[in-house]
């Protein structure tokens, strides 16, 4: 399956999954299914070619009544498929876009919504949040490089993205920091001011890692 942020509009209807977890654009996530409301929503978008969202929970639980999620969450697209007996399936699926929830149209056997994805900024306006990029930018570099000293078996991404957009998205997949703080970020939808709060986070987060090494060292 091939999808391009073009082949959908702004509005649309997404089947949605509330989970424990909050996903960037990018991001890789297997998702083992065994509730039969979700195993039919997958055969239906593996059917049609179609994504779902993961939104973060709200309230509720991720199994049982239908939870509350919150009002911005992730597109994915499934990217692998295995059957397990009982009709359970492990599913992979990969990050594409944040949306918004505009409203929940159907609640059983699962959730629909009516969402509206974020305005795609083109290169010239990722290119004019340079300097703030450009801050985040070596922040982020000093974060992975503080766990790779802290931690020997931590793996550090291939690389760092130079596209605005794509390291915002990277910063907040790597980040260590709780759901709450996570879905903030995840909701921020205009990249520069993504990157601000990045930014905030990274400061903060620093700072501890290198408490974390002195404290080590002494």
């Amino acid at each position: 399956m091939h999808t391009h942020l073009s082949d959908f509009p702004s509005e649309h209807q997404l089947p949605i999954f509330p989970l424990d977890l909050v996903l960037f654009p990018g991001g890789i996530v297997p998702l083992h299914i065994f509730e039969e409301r979700y195993q039919m929503m997958i055969e239906l978008c593996l059917e049609h070619q179609s994504l779902f969202g993961v939104v973060l929970i709200k309230d509720g639980e991720e199994a049982g009544e239908p939870a509350e999620p919150h009002h911005v969450g992730t597109a994915v697209e499934i990217i692998e498929v295995n059957q397990l007996e009982g009709g359970r399936l492990n599913v992979v699926t990969a990050g594409q876009y944040r949306f918004e929830i505009l409203d929940i149209q159907q609640r059983l056997p699962y959730q629909v919504g009516r969402v509206r994805m974020p305005v795609v900024p083109d290169v010239a306006e990722c290119n004019s949040f340079e300097p703030t990029g450009e801050e985040a930018r070596e922040l982020y570099q000093d974060y992975e490089a503080l766990l790779c000293h802290l931690f020997l078996d931590w793996e550090p991404p291939e690389g760092i993205p130079h596209d605005s957009r794509d390291l915002a998205f990277q910063i907040g997949r790597r980040l260590h920091i709780s759901l709450s703080e996570k879905q903030l970020l995840l909701e921020t939808l205009p990249v520069d001011q993504l990157l601000t709060r990045e930014a905030a986070v990274l400061k903060r987060e620093n700072q501890k890692l290198r408490l974390q090494i002195a404290a080590r060292n002494n």
